[in-house]
């Protein structure tokens, strides 16, 4: 697939009358489309065909989307932002979405909805429906929680909580 993306990018860099006009503003690599008629800095990447189309868009570090799914994304990518976030091996400052799964991620701030974080280390947790699973963090703001083998320095609840083998300094109902 490489191979085929350098093909297009090399032709329409700059012999296509297409890029000249300004009308080329895409590289169709068949279940991945690349538009590149963001501006320069931004990229979006569409993933599949007909109705299950995705777009994730990416700028300055920032990564947006309906759904994303990142497996070992660059070190420059810090915030991520969407509906449906699932991460695996990699190390941020910011994840926000309603259905947030962190697999391996060391973060600074996570918060939505729903989240889950396994095998991590998380500064700030902020949700309605946290479940931690081997989880060094800071702070955990949540209604419900469910943690195991976790260690917690300060635990905020609203509703109820549920702890298998973890350590949590302080504990205050909100």
């Amino acid at each position: 697939m490489a191979e085929r993306f350098d093909r297009y990018y090399e032709y329409f860099s700059g012999r296509s009358r297409a890029i000249r006009s300004g009308r080329f503003r895409r590289i169709n690599l068949g279940v991945v489309t690349i538009n590149l008629s963001g501006g320069g800095s931004v990229v979006r990447v569409n993933v599949g065909k007909g109705g299950g189309k995705h777009t994730v868009e990416a700028a300055g570090g920032v990564v947006q989307g309906e759904e994303v799914n990142l497996t070992n994304p660059p070190d420059n990518i810090k915030v991520v932002k969407g509906r449906r976030v699932r991460i695996e091996n990699s190390d941020l400052e910011s994840v926000e979405g309603e259905e947030v799964t962190l697999v391996n991620v060391d973060v600074e701030k996570v918060a939505g909805k729903v989240v889950k974080v396994v095998h991590g280390d998380v500064d700030h947790v902020e949700g309605e429906d946290v479940t931690l699973i081997n989880v060094d963090a800071r702070e955990v703001v949540v209604t419900r929680g469910r943690f195991v083998n976790c260690d917690i320095e300060a635990l905020k609840y609203r509703e109820h909580y549920e702890a298998v083998n973890t350590d949590i300094g302080e504990v205050s109902k909100v």
